[in-house]
């Protein structure tokens, strides 16, 4: 998946949230406490996916960028990985 591409459960996710916002709006239209409730917990369950799913793909994505980086520092000898290391520390603050 590429990073402009939505994953299906962001997808459904923001369907839920804009289903359940459609449903708020119609609900105060109509002056309905059944259809505005169920808006409000379709919208908050369809913004708790779609949070889910960003959280899940971040720490994939970190996951992976971790391994990455430990594979390169692992092919180097100490001083080199060392003094890899300390510029790292360097430019982060």
């Amino acid at each position: 998946m590429t990073d402009h591409e939505p994953s299906k459960e962001g997808t459904v996710g923001l369907a839920i949230g804009a289903g359940g916002l459609a449903a708020f709006v119609a609900g105060r239209i109509l002056d309905s406490a059944v259809l505005q409730a169920f808006g409000v917990a379709a919208a908050i369950t369809g913004g708790g996916t779609y949070a889910h799913r960003r959280i899940v793909e971040r720490e994939a994505k970190m996951e992976d960028a971790e391994n990455t980086i430990k594979a390169e520092l692992d092919d180097l000898d100490p001083v080199a990985r060392a003094q890899v290391l300390e510029d790292i520390a360097r430019s982060a603050f």
